[in-house]
């Protein structure tokens, strides 16, 4: 879960200039499946890991609020690439003075790699000028399924009556629930991945029609370009 957020900072974050105004304040990417032969998974994954630095200079240069980035469920990453490379994201966020926040059942993977991604959120909690989320080990209809669980926790601990819920409980239940939905969905196939599936109505989504593997920081910067023109277009 993600550590204490100061929304007041968070809500000045999200306001734009005239200048900046059609411009996404939050873009999901889903960077998942590689599909990658068991014996290239860890280098494969790798690699991916390098282009998700890339995107992190990408959000500061486009200024973009939050930006959230999914890796998929646990047979999608490789726990050893990971591990190796969380203290290059850290390096990188706290250069960017990003606050990260990792969403999904990523504690339930190693020991070592769970401690490595507590240090991404505890080292750089204290930071406001940009948001990066990331889902790692995340299933979109297990955070609806987590969150349904709380709300019945409180109906069995008397706490709450059934007939008061509401779509805004289930919102406040989410991983996400500190965050507005997402602008625009940048996904690599023609397939919805599903990704905050709670939140993701009425969210542009733009379809890349690549392997993961074969996307660019370019092919992510064009999207944002294509999020502006539509909306500038209203």
């Amino acid at each position: 879960m993600p550590g204490l957020i100061d929304l007041k900072k968070l809500q000045a974050l999200l306001q734009r200039t005239p200048e900046e105004k059609n411009l996404p304040k939050h873009v999901l990417i889903n960077l998942y499946p590689l599909n990658s032969a068991e014996e290239s998974k860890e280098e494969d994954f790798r690699k991916l890991l390098g282009f998700f630095s890339e995107l992190m200079d990408l959000q500061k240069e486009k200024n973009i609020p939050i930006l959230t980035v999914s890796l998929g469920k646990k047979e999608n990453i490789s726990e050893k690439a990971l591990y190796g490379e969380c203290k290059v994201l850290l390096k990188k966020a706290i250069e960017h003075k990003m606050n990260i926040n990792v969403f999904g059942r990523w504690y339930d993977l190693q020991g070592q790699l769970v401690e490595e991604l507590k240090k991404l959120s505890s080292e750089t909690h204290d930071f406001d000028h940009f948001f990066l989320n990331i889902c790692i080990n995340y299933d979109p209809k297990q955070e609806i399924a987590d969150a349904s669980r709380v709300i019945i926790r409180k109906i069995l601990d008397e706490k709450l009556d059934i007939d008061s819920i509401t779509p805004d409980m289930l919102k406040e239940n989410i991983y996400s629930s500190f965050f507005v939905p997402p602008d625009m969905i940048v996904e690599p196939s023609r397939n919805f991945s599903g990704t905050f599936l709670w939140d993701s109505a009425g969210s542009k989504i733009f379809q890349l029609n690549k392997k993961v593997a074969e996307i660019t920081k370019h092919d992510i910067a064009k999207a944002v370009e294509y999020y502006s023109s539509a909306v500038s277009e209203k």
